[in-house]
Protein backbone atom coordinates (compact mmCIF):
# COMPACT_ATOMS: atom_id res chain seq x y z
CA UNK A 1 0.00 0.00 0.00
CA UNK A 2 1.14 3.64 -0.93
CA UNK A 3 1.51 5.81 2.04
CA UNK A 4 1.65 9.86 1.28
CA UNK A 5 3.19 12.17 3.32
CA UNK A 6 3.07 16.12 3.05
CA UNK A 7 6.80 17.12 2.85
CA UNK A 8 7.82 20.44 4.32
CA UNK A 9 8.76 21.67 1.05
CA UNK A 10 5.31 21.49 -0.08
CA UNK A 11 3.42 23.25 2.08
CA UNK A 12 4.36 26.52 0.28
CA UNK A 13 2.28 25.63 -2.24
CA UNK A 14 -1.52 24.65 -2.39
CA UNK A 15 -2.95 20.87 -2.58
CA UNK A 16 -4.12 21.92 -5.87
CA UNK A 17 -0.64 21.43 -6.98
CA UNK A 18 -0.56 18.02 -5.55
CA UNK A 19 -3.79 17.33 -7.65
CA UNK A 20 -2.76 18.52 -11.01
CA UNK A 21 0.14 16.42 -11.16
CA UNK A 22 -1.55 13.34 -9.74
CA UNK A 23 -4.24 13.58 -12.67
CA UNK A 24 -1.73 14.22 -15.15
CA UNK A 25 0.12 11.02 -14.36
CA UNK A 26 -3.69 9.80 -14.71
CA UNK A 27 -3.99 11.31 -18.43
CA UNK A 28 -6.82 13.31 -16.81
CA UNK A 29 -7.29 16.89 -17.82
CA UNK A 30 -9.38 19.19 -15.33
CA UNK A 31 -12.50 18.44 -17.50
CA UNK A 32 -12.49 14.67 -16.87
CA UNK A 33 -11.66 15.22 -12.96
CA UNK A 34 -15.11 17.59 -12.90
CA UNK A 35 -17.20 14.83 -14.40
CA UNK A 36 -15.65 12.02 -12.31
CA UNK A 37 -16.36 14.04 -9.03
CA UNK A 38 -19.62 15.32 -10.06
CA UNK A 39 -18.41 18.60 -9.69
CA UNK A 40 -18.50 21.85 -12.31
CA UNK A 41 -15.28 22.43 -14.24
CA UNK A 42 -15.01 26.12 -12.74
CA UNK A 43 -15.06 24.13 -9.26
CA UNK A 44 -12.52 21.97 -9.67
CA UNK A 45 -10.29 24.97 -11.36
CA UNK A 46 -11.24 26.34 -8.45
CA UNK A 47 -9.25 23.61 -6.82
CA UNK A 48 -6.21 23.31 -8.78
CA UNK A 49 -5.85 26.79 -8.78
CA UNK A 50 -5.92 26.94 -4.50
CA UNK A 51 -8.69 29.43 -4.76
CA UNK A 52 -11.03 27.17 -2.24
CA UNK A 53 -10.15 24.83 0.15
CA UNK A 54 -10.25 20.52 0.26
CA UNK A 55 -12.58 20.04 2.69
CA UNK A 56 -13.87 16.62 4.16
CA UNK A 57 -16.52 15.87 0.47
CA UNK A 58 -14.21 17.07 -1.18
CA UNK A 59 -10.93 14.99 0.13
CA UNK A 60 -13.62 11.67 0.20
CA UNK A 61 -13.92 12.24 -3.47
CA UNK A 62 -10.61 12.79 -4.62
CA UNK A 63 -9.81 9.51 -2.60
CA UNK A 64 -12.29 7.37 -4.93
CA UNK A 65 -10.66 9.18 -7.97
CA UNK A 66 -7.24 9.75 -7.63
CA UNK A 67 -7.05 6.02 -4.83
CA UNK A 68 -5.20 8.62 -2.58
CA UNK A 69 -6.21 9.06 0.97
CA UNK A 70 -8.50 11.81 2.05
CA UNK A 71 -6.54 11.97 5.23
CA UNK A 72 -3.84 13.36 2.61
CA UNK A 73 -5.44 15.67 1.26
CA UNK A 74 -7.10 17.02 4.06
CA UNK A 75 -3.68 17.15 6.25
CA UNK A 76 -2.45 19.04 2.80
CA UNK A 77 -4.91 21.24 2.77
CA UNK A 78 -4.20 22.21 6.99
CA UNK A 79 -0.07 22.40 6.37
CA UNK A 80 -0.69 25.02 3.60
CA UNK A 81 -3.43 26.61 5.94
CA UNK A 82 -0.69 26.77 8.44
CA UNK A 83 2.27 28.18 6.33
CA UNK A 84 -0.78 30.71 5.08
CA UNK A 85 -1.23 31.57 8.32
CA UNK A 86 2.84 32.09 9.34
CA UNK A 87 3.25 34.12 6.18
CA UNK A 88 0.49 36.56 7.14
CA UNK A 89 1.72 36.86 11.26
CA UNK A 90 5.26 36.87 10.50
CA UNK A 91 4.18 40.00 7.81
CA UNK A 92 2.13 41.98 10.45
CA UNK A 93 5.49 41.32 13.06
CA UNK A 94 8.36 42.94 10.79
CA UNK A 95 6.10 45.78 11.44
CA UNK A 96 6.90 46.18 14.70
CA UNK A 97 10.19 47.15 15.44
CA UNK A 98 9.18 49.90 17.97
CA UNK A 99 7.56 47.23 20.00
CA UNK A 100 10.97 44.91 19.99
CA UNK A 101 12.59 48.14 20.34
CA UNK A 102 10.69 48.56 24.06
CA UNK A 103 12.29 45.09 25.45
CA UNK A 104 16.02 45.45 27.11
CA UNK A 105 18.10 43.71 24.69
CA UNK A 106 20.45 41.99 27.65
CA UNK A 107 17.93 39.61 27.77
CA UNK A 108 19.34 37.54 24.76
CA UNK A 109 22.92 37.47 26.50
CA UNK A 110 21.59 36.18 29.91
CA UNK A 111 20.08 33.40 27.41
CA UNK A 112 16.24 34.39 28.64
CA UNK A 113 15.15 34.36 24.73
CA UNK A 114 16.47 32.59 22.17
CA UNK A 115 18.82 34.35 19.53
CA UNK A 116 16.46 35.24 16.66
CA UNK A 117 17.91 33.96 12.84
CA UNK A 118 18.52 36.21 10.74
CA UNK A 119 16.24 36.50 8.08
CA UNK A 120 16.27 37.76 3.85
CA UNK A 121 15.70 41.68 5.40
CA UNK A 122 15.61 43.69 7.72
CA UNK A 123 12.06 43.27 7.88
CA UNK A 124 12.38 39.87 8.57
CA UNK A 125 14.72 39.92 10.76
CA UNK A 126 12.34 41.86 12.84
CA UNK A 127 9.52 39.83 12.62
CA UNK A 128 12.17 36.71 14.09
CA UNK A 129 12.71 38.95 16.95
CA UNK A 130 9.64 39.52 17.74
CA UNK A 131 8.36 36.22 17.27
CA UNK A 132 11.00 35.31 19.69
CA UNK A 133 9.97 37.45 22.51
CA UNK A 134 6.21 36.38 22.12
CA UNK A 135 7.12 32.61 22.52
CA UNK A 136 9.07 34.25 25.77
CA UNK A 137 5.90 35.29 26.96
CA UNK A 138 3.43 32.77 25.81
CA UNK A 139 1.28 35.39 23.52
CA UNK A 140 -0.01 35.23 20.55
CA UNK A 141 0.60 38.91 19.42
CA UNK A 142 1.92 42.31 21.03
CA UNK A 143 -1.09 43.15 21.18
CA UNK A 144 -2.61 40.71 23.75
CA UNK A 145 0.59 41.52 25.32
CA UNK A 146 -0.47 44.86 25.88
CA UNK A 147 -3.63 43.42 27.04
CA UNK A 148 -2.29 40.96 29.49
CA UNK A 149 0.28 43.24 31.34
CA UNK A 150 -1.05 46.99 30.52
CA UNK A 151 -4.55 46.30 30.74
CA UNK A 152 -7.11 44.00 31.81
CA UNK A 153 -6.13 40.91 32.65
CA UNK A 154 -2.83 41.03 34.95
CA UNK A 155 -5.27 43.44 36.57
CA UNK A 156 -7.93 41.06 36.88
CA UNK A 157 -5.72 37.98 38.09
CA UNK A 158 -3.70 40.13 40.18
CA UNK A 159 -4.87 43.64 40.99
CA UNK A 160 -2.17 45.53 39.09
CA UNK A 161 -1.64 47.06 35.68
CA UNK A 162 2.26 47.41 34.73
CA UNK A 163 1.05 50.32 32.62
CA UNK A 164 1.65 52.21 35.85
CA UNK A 165 5.14 51.08 36.11
CA UNK A 166 7.87 53.41 34.40
CA UNK A 167 9.22 50.43 32.16
CA UNK A 168 6.58 47.67 31.83
CA UNK A 169 8.39 46.00 29.23
CA UNK A 170 11.35 45.23 31.32
CA UNK A 171 9.38 44.59 34.24
CA UNK A 172 7.14 42.02 32.51
CA UNK A 173 9.93 40.34 31.49
CA UNK A 174 11.16 39.82 34.75
CA UNK A 175 8.42 38.66 36.17
CA UNK A 176 7.85 36.22 33.50
CA UNK A 177 11.38 34.71 33.79
CA UNK A 178 9.81 34.11 37.38
CA UNK A 179 7.15 32.29 35.34
CA UNK A 180 9.57 30.36 33.10
CA UNK A 181 12.14 29.15 36.17
CA UNK A 182 8.76 27.93 38.36
CA UNK A 183 7.61 25.93 35.62
CA UNK A 184 10.97 24.29 35.26
CA UNK A 185 10.78 22.91 39.03
CA UNK A 186 7.57 22.48 39.22
CA UNK A 187 5.77 22.37 42.96
CA UNK A 188 2.63 20.30 44.41
CA UNK A 189 -0.19 22.95 44.97
CA UNK A 190 -0.05 24.67 48.68
CA UNK A 191 -3.23 24.97 50.74
CA UNK A 192 -3.10 28.66 52.27
CA UNK A 193 -3.65 27.77 55.66
CA UNK A 194 -1.45 24.95 55.93
CA UNK A 195 1.57 27.11 54.93
CA UNK A 196 1.40 29.76 57.06
CA UNK A 197 0.99 27.11 59.37
CA UNK A 198 4.41 25.70 58.74
CA UNK A 199 5.78 29.28 57.88
CA UNK A 200 4.75 30.02 61.84
CA UNK A 201 6.71 27.12 62.85
CA UNK A 202 9.41 27.19 61.00
CA UNK A 203 9.88 31.18 61.98
CA UNK A 204 12.63 30.83 64.08
CA UNK A 205 15.10 28.30 61.97
CA UNK A 206 14.57 31.30 59.13
CA UNK A 207 15.75 33.72 61.19
CA UNK A 208 18.82 31.80 63.16
CA UNK A 209 19.58 31.29 59.05
CA UNK A 210 19.51 34.95 58.04
CA UNK A 211 21.37 35.53 61.60
CA UNK A 212 24.10 33.06 60.48
CA UNK A 213 24.56 34.85 57.16
CA UNK A 214 24.78 38.62 57.48
CA UNK A 215 27.65 39.25 55.01
CA UNK A 216 27.99 38.44 51.37
CA UNK A 217 30.54 36.18 50.01
CA UNK A 218 34.08 37.09 49.62
CA UNK A 219 33.36 36.12 45.75
CA UNK A 220 30.67 38.86 45.36
CA UNK A 221 32.98 41.54 45.24
CA UNK A 222 33.60 39.86 41.63
CA UNK A 223 29.85 40.24 40.91
CA UNK A 224 28.73 42.46 37.69
CA UNK A 225 25.35 43.73 36.06
CA UNK A 226 26.63 41.14 33.29
CA UNK A 227 27.77 38.02 35.44
CA UNK A 228 25.69 34.87 34.72
CA UNK A 229 22.92 34.51 36.92
CA UNK A 230 23.86 31.00 37.73
CA UNK A 231 27.46 32.46 38.96
CA UNK A 232 25.81 34.22 41.43
CA UNK A 233 23.38 32.43 43.84
CA UNK A 234 25.45 31.40 46.71
CA UNK A 235 25.26 29.11 49.34
CA UNK A 236 22.98 31.70 51.71
CA UNK A 237 20.34 31.82 48.44
CA UNK A 238 20.13 27.91 47.75
CA UNK A 239 20.08 27.45 51.49
CA UNK A 240 17.11 29.42 51.90
CA UNK A 241 15.85 28.51 48.57
CA UNK A 242 16.17 24.99 50.31
CA UNK A 243 14.47 26.07 53.52
CA UNK A 244 11.55 27.62 52.52
CA UNK A 245 10.77 24.96 49.88
CA UNK A 246 10.27 22.34 53.20
CA UNK A 247 7.28 24.82 54.49
CA UNK A 248 6.25 24.63 50.46
CA UNK A 249 7.06 28.45 49.59
CA UNK A 250 9.06 28.79 46.22
CA UNK A 251 11.79 31.21 46.36
CA UNK A 252 13.49 32.32 43.27
CA UNK A 253 16.73 34.66 42.55
CA UNK A 254 16.22 36.65 39.03
CA UNK A 255 18.16 39.32 37.85
CA UNK A 256 16.71 42.61 37.47
CA UNK A 257 16.97 45.46 35.07
CA UNK A 258 18.48 48.76 35.68
CA UNK A 259 15.39 50.26 33.89
CA UNK A 260 13.42 47.93 35.92
CA UNK A 261 15.36 47.93 39.69
CA UNK A 262 12.60 45.52 41.47
CA UNK A 263 13.91 43.94 44.62
CA UNK A 264 11.04 41.45 45.09
CA UNK A 265 8.09 40.38 44.53
CA UNK A 266 4.87 38.11 46.28
CA UNK A 267 2.35 36.49 44.24
CA UNK A 268 0.55 32.75 44.04
CA UNK A 269 1.67 31.31 41.06
CA UNK A 270 -0.22 28.47 40.16
CA UNK A 271 -1.22 27.42 43.79
CA UNK A 272 2.00 28.38 45.08
CA UNK A 273 3.24 30.94 47.61
CA UNK A 274 6.15 32.39 45.39
CA UNK A 275 8.80 35.01 46.45
CA UNK A 276 11.05 36.32 43.59
CA UNK A 277 13.97 38.01 44.41
CA UNK A 278 16.55 39.90 42.80
CA UNK A 279 19.88 38.06 42.48
CA UNK A 280 22.66 40.41 43.18
CA UNK A 281 21.63 42.94 46.31
CA UNK A 282 24.81 45.15 47.15
CA UNK A 283 24.44 43.79 50.78
CA UNK A 284 23.22 40.84 52.70
CA UNK A 285 21.05 43.43 54.81
CA UNK A 286 19.09 44.68 52.29
CA UNK A 287 18.02 40.58 50.86
CA UNK A 288 17.00 39.90 54.44
CA UNK A 289 15.29 42.67 54.74
CA UNK A 290 13.39 42.65 51.47
CA UNK A 291 12.74 38.76 51.84
CA UNK A 292 11.36 39.09 55.19
CA UNK A 293 9.15 41.96 53.79
CA UNK A 294 7.59 39.36 50.70
CA UNK A 295 7.66 36.52 53.56
CA UNK A 296 5.02 38.78 55.90
CA UNK A 297 2.60 38.58 52.44
CA UNK A 298 2.63 35.01 52.54
CA UNK A 299 1.97 34.97 56.16
CA UNK A 300 -0.48 37.93 56.80
CA UNK A 301 -2.07 38.60 53.47
CA UNK A 302 -4.20 36.45 50.63
CA UNK A 303 -3.64 34.69 47.85
CA UNK A 304 -4.94 37.44 45.36
CA UNK A 305 -2.40 40.07 44.29
CA UNK A 306 0.99 40.77 43.05
CA UNK A 307 3.28 42.75 45.72
CA UNK A 308 6.16 44.51 44.05
CA UNK A 309 9.38 46.19 46.42
CA UNK A 310 11.43 48.94 44.80
CA UNK A 311 8.63 50.25 42.31
CA UNK A 312 7.30 53.03 41.70
CA UNK A 313 3.63 51.70 41.93
CA UNK A 314 0.49 52.22 43.44
CA UNK A 315 0.04 49.79 46.10
CA UNK A 316 -4.37 49.77 46.40
CA UNK A 317 -3.92 48.56 50.41
CA UNK A 318 -0.35 50.45 51.72
CA UNK A 319 -1.47 49.29 55.22
CA UNK A 320 -0.37 45.87 54.09
CA UNK A 321 2.79 47.54 52.71
CA UNK A 322 3.47 49.09 56.34
CA UNK A 323 2.35 45.62 57.88
CA UNK A 324 5.11 43.73 56.05
CA UNK A 325 7.49 46.75 56.63
CA UNK A 326 6.96 46.01 60.47
CA UNK A 327 7.22 42.39 60.14
CA UNK A 328 10.39 42.64 58.59
CA UNK A 329 12.13 45.46 60.95
CA UNK A 330 11.15 42.68 63.34
CA UNK A 331 12.49 39.90 61.55
CA UNK A 332 15.70 41.67 60.94
CA UNK A 333 16.14 42.68 64.71
CA UNK A 334 15.67 39.55 65.84
CA UNK A 335 18.31 37.99 63.55
CA UNK A 336 20.77 40.88 64.74
CA UNK A 337 20.79 43.00 61.92
CA UNK A 338 21.39 46.65 64.07
CA UNK A 339 19.21 48.59 61.93
CA UNK A 340 16.38 45.83 62.08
Amino acid sequence: MNVYHCGELAVIFPPGRDLAEKIQEMGMDANDLAARMGYTPKAVNDILQGNVRIVSEVAFLLEMVTNIPSSYWLRRQVSYDEYLIREKVKASLGNQPLWKKSFPAEACARNWIEKAPEGKSKTETTANEVHTLLKFFAVGTPQAWDRYYKDARLKVAFRISLAEVKDPYAMSMWIRRGEILSDEDPMEPQDHKAVRKKLKQHLPEIIDFAAANKALPESAKDITYNTPEADVVDDCMTGLAELCRKIGIRILFVQNFKTAPVHGMYRWYKDVPTIQLHDRFKSREAMWHTFFHELAHVLYHGKKGICLQNVDITHHHPEKEEEANCFAQKCMAEAGFVDG
